[in-house]
């Protein structure tokens, strides 16, 4: 398993729709267009190529592969809902 940054900015509110619900089946949601996933990078592949389909020219998606230290260096700030997937439970801040 690999960690994943994935982001997006998709112009169309259908294919954000379907961009965002592949994501969600897939990653935890950070912000609307940021996802973290734990993934294969099988899965990844995959996920690209049914995005891909989705997406047009003046769509973007970025897949940043981060490294075990560098994920584990990430801090979170701010209020609201906050997911340690080592734990899988849900805190409030």
């Amino acid at each position: 398993m690999k960690h994943w940054l994935v982001i997006y900015d998709i112009r169309d509110s259908k294919r954000l729709q379907k961009v965002a619900k592949k994501m969600e089946g897939c990653g935890f949601r950070v912000q609307k267009s940021v996802f973290e996933v734990e993934a294969t990078a099988v899965v990844i592949a995959r996920l690209r190529q049914a995005i891909n389909r989705i997406i047009e020219d003046e769509d973007f998606v970025v897949y940043f592969d981060l490294c075990d230290r560098c994920w584990q260096k990430k801090m979170k700030y701010g209020p609201g809902e906050f997911c340690d997937h080592d734990e899988k439970e849900f805190y409030v801040l």
